[in-house]
């Protein structure tokens, strides 16, 4: 086949999972053999210092002024729809009830938005609203001279440009859902024109087939935007790559480490971590949780840290290099996924990767592929701290499901998501056919 790729995110320019996903699909799809023209906003600098084989690069919105990537992002697609986000959506205050009806998911990106190459400001643009606008009309006109058998659009801000050369060009469409305006926001009912959650349902309406980055995703597809089950096909992501490092921890003066890595926003969770915290320094005095991330919680999350008294055993990193929290990991004992809602959840196999053992939320679409893993329900501090000291009072039960784990995670495999989407794209193809036929 020859695929046309719409993508946001491509390395060196990642700020979460999202990019992870298309460089390892992409990648994934020209070793099997296929044709692929991937299209990115530009940012600067060459589309292809050192070329993929089987893989074109173009870059989209380089002209004139326009760049997606500058500071100052108005519309990030990482943080709650502006224009659809309920209003005082945070959680319960410091004495107030730790799970309640008004406590839903308020959703999340795609896990391994922690995996910062560069910050989400620094990619997503001054204006992201003109970004899209412009990078739509771009795929019109720069690709008229491509040929290809079909589209396959990676997350909303790809989604219009999708649409535009379905009916431009008279070719399939397979939109990949990585997160969606649901997980961030918590919202079910349809945003105002021009929203993403608009957006969204916009194109998941019209696409031939749809790609889901989870059975979890899928089924909020089916739930809250009335998709079609028969036309949503999971790709799961897979392992990231990198060297294992050993699980055995020599535990000194500090005493043993519980990781959290991600963006600091209530869909992850993060508030429901420090609360466990608390309890799980009432039984462990000697741990101290480690939480590196950026985003619009941190200074509040400091200020629940310290009004619980437990201020010198919660260390904020902030945002750090890919090195760092690679070492992170390889320090850590316990490694935390406290989401509320995430669409999959790359952070747990990095964890893995470095040895930690990790503990999931069952909001999560990672747990499908590592069922070894302890469960908890979001918004469960208690549930949760007593997983982690579980785990730092066993050494052997932690070290078991580190193996079981790595024994999952090497299951996990671009080269095998890439032909469960491959089917998804023929059946793209199918689906236009029979259309057209009709």
């Amino acid at each position: 086949m020859k695929v046309l790729v719409l993508g946001w995110e491509y390395p060196p320019a990642v700020a979460g999972g999202l990019g992870a996903a298309c460089h390892g699909l992409t990648t994934a799809l020209a070793d099997r053999g296929h044709e692929v023209v991937l299209c990115t906003p530009a940012d600067g600098h060459p589309a292809d210092p050192a070329p993929y084989p089987g893989i074109e690069r173009v870059s989209l919105g380089g002209s004139g002024s326009f760049s997606p990537f500058r500071p100052g992002a108005i519309l990030d697609p990482y943080a709650v729809d502006p224009m659809s986000a309920p209003q005082g959506a945070h959680e319960p205050a410091l004495g107030g009830p730790e799970v309640g009806p008004s406590d839903g998911p308020a959703g999340a990106g795609e896990g391994a938005a922690s995996a910062h190459v560069r910050s989400s400001k620094k990619l997503y643009g001054a204006d992201l609203s003109a970004a899209i606008q412009r990078y739509s009309r771009e795929a019109v006109t720069r690709l008229a001279e491509h040929d290809f058998d079909v589209i396959h659009a990676h997350d909303w801000m790809t989604f219009p440009a999708a649409l535009r050369l379905r009916f431009a060009r008279r070719r399939p469409v397979c939109l990949h859902v990585h997160s969606t305006a649901v997980d961030r926001g918590g919202l079910s009912a349809p945003g105002p024109v021009g929203s993403i959650s608009a957006v969204e349902r916009a194109g998941l309406r019209t696409a031939d087939r749809v790609c889901a980055v989870s059975g979890f995703t899928r089924d909020l597809l089916v739930q809250e935007y009335r998709v079609d089950p028969k036309r949503v096909t999971v790709v799961h992501n897979a392992a990231p790559p990198g060297v294992l490092s050993s699980p055995v921890r020599e535990v000194g003066p500090e005493g043993p480490t519980v990781l959290f890595v991600g963006r600091l926003t209530r869909q992850k969770g993060v508030g429901f971590l420090v609360r466990a915290a608390a309890r799980v320094l009432e039984s462990c005095p000697s741990a101290r949780f480690v939480v590196m991330g950026e985003g619009e919680d941190r200074t509040r999350m400091i200020e629940m840290a310290a009004a619980l008294g437990i201020g010198r055993r919660v260390f904020f990193a902030g945002g750090v290099t890919s090195e760092l929290r690679d070492r992170a990991y390889a320090e850590a004992s316990v490694f935390v996924l406290s989401s509320v809602s995430e669409p999959f959840g790359l952070t747990p196999l990095e964890a893995l990767r470095g040895g930690a053992a990790p503990i999931l939320s069952d909001a999560c679409g990672v747990r499908e592929v590592l069922p070894s893993a302890p469960v908890v329900p979001p918004w469960d501090a208690a549930g949760l701290a007593n997983q982690i000291v579980e785990l730092l009072s066993s050494e052997p039960r932690r070290l078991a499901l580190v193996e079981e784990g790595r024994a999952e995670l090497a299951r996990l495999t671009w080269a095998s998501s890439a032909c469960q989407l491959e089917a998804a794209l023929e059946m793209a193809r199918s689906t236009s056919a029979r259309r057209i036929i009709r």
